[in-house]
């Protein structure tokens, strides 16, 4: 869902970057956009190219991403490991691990009709990745 909204927003931008105060001229040629600038008042213009690297930026960062990617696996009847994932770009959030944890593991518990979970296992570490490194974390837990 986010990737597609930061999709409709880079689109919105790039709408919005051919925007401009057009005067009907006759010896201008017509082009699908037709201004390199976003001419908001006699005052203020912004580039197109800012526009553009704007959303592109808004884009990869995604600000309005959770900060971690939480996936669960059954490794049996009773047991799951929980991988989470930190997003790249982050303002924050390096703390989060056990709460994230716990309201994964409270969400098994809930949905399996259990009174409560044990934790097995929890790992944290940093994986070098391309081109920036990410914070994961994997807990195993019983349920009971």
């Amino acid at each position: 869902m986010t990737r597609s909204l930061n999709l409709l927003l880079l689109a919105a931008v790039v709408a919005i970057a051919g925007c401009s105060n057009i005067s009907s001229s006759e010896n201008r040629p017509s082009t699908l956009i037709p201004a390199k600038q976003l001419n908001l008042s006699p005052s203020l213009t912004i580039p197109a190219e800012s526009l553009i690297a704007a959303g592109i930026v808004f884009l990869i960062i995604d600000p309005l991403a959770p900060n971690w990617k939480v996936d669960v696996e059954s490794l049996g009847q009773r047991r799951f490991v929980i991988r989470m994932t930190m997003k790249r770009f982050i303002t924050g959030g390096e703390g989060e691990i056990g709460p994230v944890l716990r309201r994964a593991a409270e969400k098994l518990r809930q949905e399996g009709g259990y009174t409560e979970y044990a934790l097995i296992e929890l790992t944290e570490s940093i994986e070098s990745r391309v081109p920036i490194a990410q914070r994961v974390a994997q807990g195993v837990i019983e349920l009971r």
